[in-house]
């Protein structure tokens, strides 16, 4: 049996900036929309699960759950910790402050 959640914590303490993404996504395209007018998408590890099964995806997705609090696509994690889903990052578009908010955590 596949240890998901083992495979989630590994992969948020490897990559100090980690979205949990699918390619078909409508809101990891808009937060990858975001990344790429910061330039910083190179600094993001994606972790796509578009091309997996239907059951393997919602085991990560469980995973994610459990491991984030978040099972949403996309989740963004930082240094080991949610900082958001696209719910935060349109909030903090329409308040003027995500460039403050991408300093904050040092992706700019």
């Amino acid at each position: 049996m596949v240890d998901y959640v083992g495979k989630v914590k590994q992969l948020i303490a490897s990559h100090q900036f980690l979205q949990f993404t699918a390619n078909w996504c409508p809101d990891c395209i808009y937060a990858n929309s975001i990344w790429k007018r910061f330039g910083v998408q190179s600094k993001i590890h994606m972790f796509e699960v578009g091309p997996m099964s239907n059951n393997e995806r919602e085991q990560y997705r469980k995973a994610f759950q459990e491991v984030t609090g978040s099972r949403n696509l996309p989740t963004v994690v930082v240094n080991g910790k949610f900082w958001a889903t696209e719910s935060e990052l349109h909030r903090f578009e329409a308040k003027g402050t995500l460039k403050e908010e991408l300093q904050k955590i040092g992706l700019l």
